[in-house]
């Protein structure tokens, strides 16, 4: 069986309004608490097509010990493409009027990739309701070091979308492909979406592109700005594989760091074996991780 099949034991498929725009989310129950799950990426500029589906079985994993919900963000599986250009603060956005439109009043968010730097940048406006956040592999949020290029995912097969193109990019972030079969299915199907295919069409443009850019560089700015200043003011785990090609080791540890200045509850975690998606490579560590300091925080 694999991963996707495996989600659907557990949660539901439900779209939400959000400003007249659909927001497809995966749930398995209503509930003032929940783990919330946010995936990463950019329509149209990461290799791989992304969305709640990439969480695979580790949803239905995380289900059996608590409510659950993991959402698709704009321009991503079920998720309406905004008008207005893709930026981290859209995310940030998004995330939050998700989390209000279905009553949620305690939430930890565990995010990956870009979604975990939006994730933060969030939980510092809103700690009323985020009681923690889990960061997992996320170089958007983590320092860039000396601004060498990564190459990882560089001259990908084109068409980008493309089921090729896809096995390449995932393929190309793990440790081990074995894992890959099992969400390549969904990732086609996610690229083959029209909220998909209508925000790739708008990162096709220069402009739109420098706007995605712009506002990565900003958001994390602002993070580290915070960081030096009164801090996340909720706890913080960041998770990161030992054979992440995107981003260094040495990376994670820093953003570690950067982040406990003045968060007091933070950990630092690394998964064996395990590159970009840690979650998928190897969902039970990764499910005890979490859930044991979900549990410590509450």
């Amino acid at each position: 069986m694999n991963g996707a099949s495996m989600t659907t034991l557990a949660l539901h498929s439900h779209t939400l309004a959000i400003d007249g725009l659909a927001a497809r989310i995966l749930r398995d129950r209503e509930a003032h608490t929940a783990t919330v799950f946010v995936h990463g990426g950019a329509p149209g500029l990461t290799p791989y097509s992304s969305g709640a589906h990439i969480w695979g079985a580790a949803l239905g994993r995380f289900a059996e010990d608590s409510a659950v919900l993991a959402l698709d963000l704009p321009g991503f599986g079920g998720s309406d493409a905004l008008d207005a250009p893709y930026t981290i603060d859209a995310m940030a956005d998004h995330i939050d009027a998700v989390v209000r439109a279905t009553g949620m009043r305690r939430c930890h968010l565990v995010a990956h990739d870009t979604g975990g730097l939006a994730a933060l940048l969030l939980a510092c406006r809103q700690p009323g309701y985020i009681e923690a956040v889990s960061v997992v592999s996320s170089v958007a949020a983590a320092p860039t070091g000396d601004g060498v290029e990564n190459t990882a995912l560089a001259y990908p097969p084109q068409p980008l979308g493309s089921r090729t193109s896809q096995r390449w990019a995932l393929e190309r972030l793990s440790y081990s492909p074995h894992h890959v079969r099992g969400m390549l299915d969904d990732c086609v199907q996610a690229a083959q979406q029209a909220p998909h295919q209508v925000a790739a069409e708008r990162m096709a443009d220069p402009i739109t592109r420098q706007a995605w850019n712009t506002s990565v560089a900003r958001a994390k700015a602002r993070l580290f700005e915070f960081c030096r200043g009164p801090g996340v003011p909720v706890p913080v785990q960041v998770v990161w594989g030992t054979h992440d090609p995107t981003g260094t080791i040495d990376q994670g540890l820093w953003l570690y760091r950067i982040l406990a200045q003045h968060q007091p509850i933070a950990h630092f975690h690394l998964i064996n074996r395990a590159g970009a998606l840690p979650f998928r490579e190897q969902p039970e560590v990764f499910h005890g991780i979490i859930s044991a300091f979900s549990d410590a925080v509450r």
